[in-house]
């Protein structure tokens, strides 16, 4: 009788630890801090569906949009646009402080609910209701609040500016453009003051990307992160896939450091030499930079590409002021906008 009895508490016990443990789970997980509030400090950001600098683009942001952020990956932060998860570049956002809404209240108001405790009697438990969770002020938020897709405990709020989705548009749509980031891997490239050529042609090409797909281009690229890559594998992509432009991007180096400036080079006159002077016109439009003019060459990349190619010299790393704006955010930007606006009066007037 008291092994039946054992039995049946026991069993009682593990009844009630299984009916209070998912209320537990739940209590638990809604402390989490609320998602950060982040603003945008491009003027064109892309959403993409994964962290992937080669992942489809949803939409775009633009500087002073804001957004919540709730994941970190790699260099991308994660938000949600129509119920559904995107990623951003992380380097794009700027965390901000919020400031709650009762923070703000009259130190009146405060004095006067503190007085009110002292006089008035305290509620029994059973008629003292929750409070309010604070709510926080979004500058130039819309008032409508984008749901979070469902499996969130207590989730966060997603705001979004009103001008945050920009339509993207089309000037290169139905365009393939391979973006040829110079050297990576074991060939660094021309190297100055610990500044490494294979990365600054990586950020250029990466940049223009952005910008590309902005304008509905597809794109790919030979390289995407700090990887060698033979030459004729380099040639071999641009050959076998349908591409309609080959762009690769370089900067050079002289031993005389007064030399500076921008080279576009081309090789095969009939299918390139309008890209070459396309672009370079835009470049010298966009980029405060001494005009090298256009040159004929017989780099690899070009002499044995069959699709319209060109390799770009956009900078001196010898020379001290070329050196300086090159490796700046703001140059990479300009570069962008330059070769694209290049591409679309080249297919333009095609």
């Amino acid at each position: 009788m008291r092994k039946y009895c054992t039995m049946i508490l026991s069993l009682s016990v593990l009844l009630f630890l299984l009916a209070i443990a998912p209320d537990q789970l739940v209590h638990a997980e809604a402390k989490d801090e609320p998602a950060n509030l982040y603003q945008v400090t491009s003027d064109h950001l892309n959403m993409r569906t994964n962290p992937d600098i080669e992942a489809a683009i949803i939409g775009q942001l633009v500087a002073g949009n804001k957004l919540r952020v709730f994941e970190e990956k790699n260099g991308w932060y994660k938000t949600f646009f129509d119920s559904q998860p995107v990623w951003v570049a992380s380097q794009y956002l700027l965390l901000l402080e919020e400031t709650s809404v009762e923070a703000t209240s009259d130190a009146a108001d405060e004095t006067k609910t503190k007085a009110q405790e002292t006089k008035e009697p305290k509620e029994s438990a059973q008629s003292v209701t929750e409070e309010e969770p604070p709510t926080y002020s979004l500058e130039h938020a819309t008032e409508g609040i984008i749901n979070l897709p469902q499996g969130f405990l207590k989730a966060n709020d997603m705001q979004i500016s009103e001008n945050a989705i920009v339509v993207t548009k089309d000037q290169l749509e139905g365009h393939r453009i391979l973006v040829d980031a110079g050297h990576g891997g074991k060939d660094s490239g021309a190297t100055n003051d610990g500044v490494y050529e294979k990365n600054l042609t990586l950020l250029t090409a990466e940049e223009v990307a952005e910008q590309l797909e902005s304008e509905g281009a597809t794109v790919q690229f030979t390289r995407n992160n700090d990887t060698f890559i033979s030459l004729e594998k380099r040639v071999n992509q641009s050959n076998t896939e349908n591409i309609d432009a080959f762009i690769s991007f370089h900067y050079d180096y002289f031993n005389d450091p007064a030399v500076n400036g921008i080279n576009t080079y081309y090789y095969n006159e009939k299918t390139s030499a309008q890209l070459a002077k396309e672009i370079h016109a835009a470049l010298m439009e966009n980029v405060a930079m001494n005009d090298r003019g256009v040159r004929h060459a017989t780099f690899y990349v070009l002499k044995n590409n069959t699709k319209p190619a060109i390799l770009l010299e956009l900078g001196f790393m010898t020379n001290p002021e070329n050196l300086k704006k090159i490796q700046t955010e703001e140059y990479r930007k300009s570069v962008a906008k330059a070769i694209t606006d290049g591409l679309v009066d080249y297919f333009d007037a095609k």
